[in-house]
């Protein structure tokens, strides 16, 4: 036997070897998806997440402020108001209302600065499904407090308060009624825990928010009360927006079906970068993600994940790896005179 033909045959071996590792390579990395950077933008009814925020929301002018399951309010008058609290008036200044488990106050003419959170909280920002485009809702599970300022009445709006099932002033429970000052400037403060607020905000004002954080998974869905079922809350969007999401280090993006379920899952420094009300929620979210799923039902989900593979820049990288492993080792064969002379 020629000393040529084992040496052929390992060369061969080898060669092959080298292109079924590469291939085993490629397999397995096309289907582990490590936590990358994901940029989500969305379109929504409302989004719902855990956060450890200490301040929520901008500045805006309402013309209606709704706060269900209100804790606490103390009003502070600049000019004395007739006060109509169970059913006898007072003439006051001041106001120290404490609520009962189903209290509410709704207060008209009103600018608020944001909202305090004493402690982890879960958020829901949302829009009513019939509601008019100045129209938003505010959930929390857990403390919150704000500050308001009574705002000058304009086109025909008073402003003013009502509160039912509220103690005023250490009295009994009942309801109670109150204009603010004309002129506007009143100081109202409040603090509750697990509230609803309704906002109705003045033709002029925006609201929104930047650089929340998140915590924990996120469905953008919620469970429909007749059947059970999760169902979407993405919305189709307004011109000017769209349902994606893109991962930058990849440079791949996948626009979202608004009737699609979708669940994002972080890992870790992510965020709800922006939002603003508009036709809905138009959410903008941004951080590292452990997994991002989409699919028509709960049970159709799958990862939109980028692979390990996809990490690769260019997929000629991995191929090229191979031509490179053979040339070396036919080089060192060259060299050490294993190779038949041409």
């Amino acid at each position: 036997m020629s000393p040529q033909k084992p040496l052929r045959r390992w060369l061969a071996w080898t060669i092959g070897g080298v292109w079924a590792a590469t291939a085993l390579a490629v397999l397995i990395a096309s289907r582990i998806h490590p936590s990358t950077t994901a940029n989500v933008s969305l379109s929504v009814k409302e989004i719902s997440f855990r956060t450890n925020a200490s301040r929520i929301l901008g500045a805006s002018d309402e013309e209606q402020l709704l706060i269900s399951g209100v804790g606490s309010l103390q009003i502070q008058l600049n000019t004395p108001q007739t006060i109509q609290a169970g059913g006898t008036p007072i003439l006051s200044t001041s106001l120290q209302i404490d609520g009962e488990p189903s209290a509410s106050c709704t207060l008209y003419q009103v600018r608020s600065g944001g909202f305090d959170l004493t402690g982890p909280a879960i958020i829901t920002l949302g829009v009513p499904i019939i509601a008019a485009t100045r129209s938003f809702n505010l959930k929390v599970h857990g403390p919150l407090r704000g500050n308001l300022t009574s705002r000058p009445g304009e086109r025909g709006l008073k402003p003013g308060f009502e509160c039912t099932r509220v103690h005023v002033n250490g009295g009994p429970s009942g309801s109670v009624t109150a204009s603010f000052s004309p002129q506007g400037g009143d100081s109202i403060f409040f603090a509750t825990s697990d509230a609803q607020l309704n906002f109705d905000l003045s033709a002029q004002s925006e609201i929104g928010d930047t650089q929340i954080p998140i915590l924990k998974e996120i469905r953008f869905s919620h469970i429909d009360a007749h059947t059970s079922e999760e169902k979407t809350v993405l919305l189709k969007p307004p011109v000017g927006y769209k349902n994606e999401v893109s991962f930058e280090k990849v440079n791949k993006s996948v626009t979202i079906n608004d009737a699609d379920l979708l669940v994002v899952i972080p890992k870790n420094n992510f965020y709800l970068r922006q939002f603003t009300v508009k036709d809905g929620v138009q959410v903008s979210l941004h951080g590292i993600v452990r997994d991002v799923r989409t699919g028509a039902g709960v049970s159709d989900l799958a990862t939109l994940m980028p692979s390990s593979f996809d990490h690769l820049d260019n997929v000629k990288r991995i191929y090229g790896v191979v031509p490179a492993l053979v040339a070396f080792i036919l080089g060192i064969l060259e060299k050490m005179g294993g190779l038949p002379e041409r």
